[in-house]
């Protein structure tokens, strides 16, 4: 059984439960209704070529690539012959459920996304790598309503040997005070990213423009979304989220409150508008180094539709210019940034084509942080006063085939 909405003129296909999502184009999608309404070979290559005027050999030859292509993709047999990098999300999903509870004295209480996380840390060394980093509430030692869950975080040990245990389960162990601060803040990520209860978790940038306007900023690694994000922000838009982005059963954006994390190749561009970045310690992260940042005023809390999807790219040598993304490509877009789905289901596809159809999407290319900064805001102004987003979702994409 297959799940079915549409996209404009394109079709969206699904399987239940899976996480995959495949697009077909007008052509293909019209295609495709035949094969599922009975037509094959040499009636369907007959039926075709009538139909366009086309020779049967040219017929033939174009059905036999696209089935080979849905066929690798795994959409007529079920089986999946495309290598798929690991998600990037969801690490910890043994993480017991939080429970009724007060966390230890001098435990932090943190608002993450919909959620509130308690983080206590044993060591004054690493509680003091981490201070910065984690703005807290005004009372820490203030403790929790017995009645309300939350999830509890605890680091044990210094930096030379750690655990970190969530809700009571060992998340991870390791040595050395980097690892320690990474280890800490990808848990309260995931916390909040956690995609059995979210729509879809977005590698991206989310903010918030003066005014109350939720901007998502989608891209891969490398594009100069992190570079941007950290510039909107010092320019005077709240801060979301900085890597990935939550998304509520309602489409909305939810922040985590945690810092922005710099490459180097984004130091010298922001140095001039983030005076402290060169104060910030740098930290070895998967291999690279990066630098924490906290956010630019007070971190965005609350759900916001978003009224914008930005697709950044930062090309040096290019002139600064925008273009228009039909929803098709915006849907291209998000896969092509690791948005993670679980559990797809029919409302759950039709959302998401709702969602992507009436946001509005851009692709923006900048040669500099300047030029990058007054795309931003040309769009912004020109967006209609009561701009925003209905409920929605996205997921991984394939046009005509699969793109994990």
């Amino acid at each position: 059984m297959m799940l079915e909405t549409r996209l404009g003129t394109a079709r969206l296909l699904a399987r239940p439960g899976e996480r995959r999502l495949w697009v077909l184009d007008a052509g293909a999608a019209a295609l495709w209704d035949l094969h599922t309404a009975g037509w094959a070979g040499e009636s369907l290559v007959g039926l075709l070529a009538e139909h366009f005027e086309l020779a049967p050999a040219v017929t033939r030859h174009y059905l036999d690539g696209s089935y080979a292509e849905w066929q690798a993709a795994g959409l007529l047999t079920g089986a999946d012959t495309v290598d798929r990098p690991c998600d990037p999300i969801e690490i910890v999903p043994n993480l017991p459920e939080p429970a009724p509870g007060a966390a230890p004295l001098g435990a932090w209480w943190r608002s993450v996304a919909d959620r509130t996380v308690s983080l206590w840390i044993q060591d004054e060394g690493l509680r003091a790598a981490l201070a910065p980093l984690l703005p807290t509430s005004p009372d820490p030692d203030d403790t929790q309503p017995a009645q309300a869950p939350c999830d509890h975080l605890a680091l044990y040990g210094d930096k030379t040997h750690w655990t970190l245990r969530g809700n009571g389960a060992e998340l991870a162990s390791d040595q050395g005070r980097d690892a320690a601060v990474v280890a800490a803040l990808s848990a309260i990520t995931e916390l909040g990213c956690r995609t059995r209860e979210r729509l879809l978790v977005v590698h991206g940038a989310g903010l918030l423009a003066p005014g109350g306007r939720a901007l998502l900023l989608i891209a891969p690694g490398g594009c100069g979304k992190s570079t941007l994000a950290a510039g909107l922000n010092a320019a005077g838009c709240g801060l979301l989220s900085d890597d990935v982005v939550p998304v509520t059963p309602a489409g909305d954006l939810l922040g985590l409150g945690l810092p922005l994390c710099l490459k180097p190749g984004s130091w010298p561009v922001l140095r001039a508008r983030r005076p402290d970045l060169d104060q910030a310690p740098a930290v070895q992260r998967f291999g690279q180094t990066v630098r924490y940042l906290p956010a630019h005023g007070r971190p965005v809390t609350g759900a916001h539709p978003p009224a914008l999807f930005l697709f950044p790219r930062y090309h040096p040598g290019q002139p600064p210019h925008c273009e228009p993304r039909l929803p098709e490509q915006a849907l291209q877009g998000l896969v092509e940034a690791e948005a993670v789905i679980r559990d797809l289901d029919q409302a759950k596809l039709e959302a998401l084509a709702r969602w992507v159809s009436a946001v509005p999407a851009y692709a923006l290319t900048y040669p500099d942080l300047d030029s990058g900064l007054a795309l931003v805001r040309d769009l912004l102004e020109a967006l209609p006063a009561s701009s925003g987003g209905p409920c929605g979702v996205a997921c991984p994409f394939i046009d005509d085939a699969v793109t994990p």
